[in-house]
């Protein structure tokens, strides 16, 4: 302890008693002297060091949080007596809300972090052990060298997790692996035959499914081995896969929560509800590589998406031949693979018939979005079908203005300004003075934010984590 008292005062003999170890009588001398000078940090650092010492642990929470109101130079000290307090009330929580200010204040420790995590997993709580764990290097990086070890005998106390993905198409399935590697055991699906497909579920204790194909169907047909959660996006609802599967032994089926989808499936998929457990979890975007640009308006509008005919580039190109024939400045930009010949065909025929050679352009897939959109001002789409327009919410994120054609079940996802129904209200949606760009940005950072999502997506595994599938073999899911 360190007091800035005289050491005639009250504060200074309190100190000296404290040093010789007779803490009752210091903390007696030290509460006299903040009588008269209760804004004193110091002395209030060093009260709350006492009362912790003393085993008055809520007393010395009390008066180490008022002094970080009132220090004076840097906290950490205080910070730290703080996290004791918190560690020895056995309340790892409080101590992890301080892992960012003891960081700043240079006083993160990875013992400290060890402390913690063991706290966590003291309450039967390795999830977030593995947080304060995942935290602290977050902040501190290099302290990888310590806790790795520590977050490796975590993963052994928590379920593996297996990925697989029916069609081949990773993209909404790697978000969520990079955030499954650092806090359980993972393994993606890298075989080829249904036999190394289970062996692969007897070796998990959750399955993700990505997109409801015939591998999910296949999976379903076996003995229950693991948990199996399932994604479903949106073309499986038309295709015989729903009617294969036996959802009993299917614990969550997530969706983005169409509700044209959702009609749809109902309709093909009966008693489904009974059987599996429905959980509505939007795709969120990445508001950090999506960095937002307060654009004014201009005349680059851009489709984003593969281009297959249930994408309707041909309306698009309609819709984009009215727009240049009142205004030739416009042009359209297609970012996405051509993925049928017969369509190509017809798309180059028809930009040439329709003289539009100089204004619209095909630019293939871009692996930097980002950079991409950097000069685009519209993002349209005339897709007979979503799931959910996510392309669309990474665009707007950026600042681009939403121009999307009525599909079914688009105002679930987007604002009614973003809608239009006929060619004439596409011109008038680009035409209009009504430019937004921190308005579109908002609107994405409110409903479909990445750190939501994938907080979500824990919130699944954590409920299968506390319910493994060997505590109740035969328990339908649908009741939990």
């Amino acid at each position: 302890m360190t007091g800035s008292s005289s050491e005639g005062g009250a504060y200074g003999q309190g100190l000296k008693l404290a040093d010789a170890g007779r803490h009752e009588e210091a903390l007696a001398l030290i509460q006299e002297h903040l009588l008269s000078s209760p804004e004193d940090g110091q002395a209030l650092n060093d009260a709350g060091a006492l009362l912790y010492v003393l085993g008055r642990l809520d007393e010395a929470r009390e008066h180490l949080k008022k002094a970080l109101e009132h220090i004076d130079g840097c906290p950490a000290e205080t910070l730290s007596n703080l996290a004791e307090v918190g560690l020895a009330a056995g309340r790892p929580e409080e101590v992890m809300a301080l892992l960012g200010p003891l960081a700043q204040a240079e006083a993160l420790s990875p013992d400290l972090v060890n402390r913690i995590a063991t706290g966590f997993l003291d309450n039967d709580d390795p999830s977030r052990a593995a947080e304060a764990i995942l935290c602290s290097l977050s902040m501190a990086p290099d302290q990888e060298y310590v806790l790795r070890p520590i977050l490796d005998n975590i993963h052994r106390l928590r379920p593996k997790v297996a990925f697989f993905c029916g069609t081949g198409d990773r993209q909404y399935m790697d978000v969520v692996c990079r955030f499954t590697e650092p806090r359980f055991e993972m393994k993606i699906f890298e075989g080829n035959s249904p036999d190394e497909m289970f062996e692969l579920m007897r070796w998990c204790d959750i399955a993700w499914f990505e997109w409801c194909t015939t591998q999910l169907a296949a999976a379903s047909q076996h003995s229950k081995v693991c948990r199996i959660v399932a994604r479903l996006h949106h073309f499986e609802v038309f295709q015989p896969w729903l009617a294969q599967t036996k959802w009993e032994n299917v614990d969550v089926l997530v969706t983005s929560g169409n509700t044209a989808i959702l009609d749809l499936l109902a309709q093909r998929a009966p008693q489904l509800e009974e059987k599996t457990r429905l959980l509505t979890v939007p795709i969120g975007v990445d508001l950090e590589e999506l960095p937002f640009v307060n654009r004014p308006r201009g005349r680059n509008l851009v489709c984003l998406s593969e281009l297959v005919v249930p994408k309707n580039p041909m309306f698009a190109l309609q819709c984009f031949q009215k727009l240049h024939s009142i205004d030739p400045e416009y042009r359209l930009s297609f970012a996405g693979q051509i993925r049928d010949d017969v369509l190509e065909q017809y798309l180059q025929h028809i930009v040439a018939e329709m003289g539009l050679g100089e204004s619209v352009s095909f630019d293939g897939w871009q692996q930097d979005i980002t950079a991409y959109l950097k000069d685009k001002h519209y993002v349209v789409s005339t897709s007979m079908v979503e799931g959910q327009p996510v392309q669309i919410h990474q665009a707007m994120a950026r600042g681009l203005k939403p121009v999307v054609h009525s599909f079914p079940g688009c105002r679930d996802f987007l604002p009614d300004e973003g809608v239009f129904l006929t060619v004439d209200e596409f011109c008038h949606r680009i035409l209009e003075e009504s430019y937004r760009p921190e308005s579109y940005r908002d609107f994405v950072a409110r409903k479909y934010s990445q750190v939501a999502y994938l907080a979500k997506v824990n919130e699944i595994f954590l409920a299968m984590e506390k319910r493994p599938v060997t505590e109740d073999a035969g328990h339908s899911p649908a009741q939990e």
